[in-house]
């Protein structure tokens, strides 16, 4: 094989990828019908219910501040751009 670095750059790409496929978040019961939004309209009147930290929520995977507001039995983020607060949609 004239270029033995380029089977071990493609084996490692290979191994890598699949180590990323096998991490990503799993959404508990629940948390799909889980709304995040930036409309004041879909919050007005509802009570919050708890504060899901921006780490949860500014990150491209949005089920993380899904799964976060089923456990604060919350079915809508609004997203402040510092996190964001969970409410309870009627």
């Amino acid at each position: 094989m004239k270029f033995p670095h380029v089977s071990l750059i493609l084996t490692l790409t290979a191994l890598s990828t699949g180590c990323v496929v096998q991490s990503a978040m799993t959404l508990v019961p629940g948390a799909a019908q889980v709304k995040i939004t930036t409309s004041l309209a879909d919050i007005d009147g509802c009570p919050a219910v708890g504060y899901v930290p921006a780490a949860h929520i500014n990150i491209p995977d949005q089920r993380v501040a899904q799964n976060e507001a089923v456990g604060l039995n919350a079915n809508t983020v609004f997203f402040t751009g510092y996190g964001g607060v969970a409410y309870r949609r009627k």
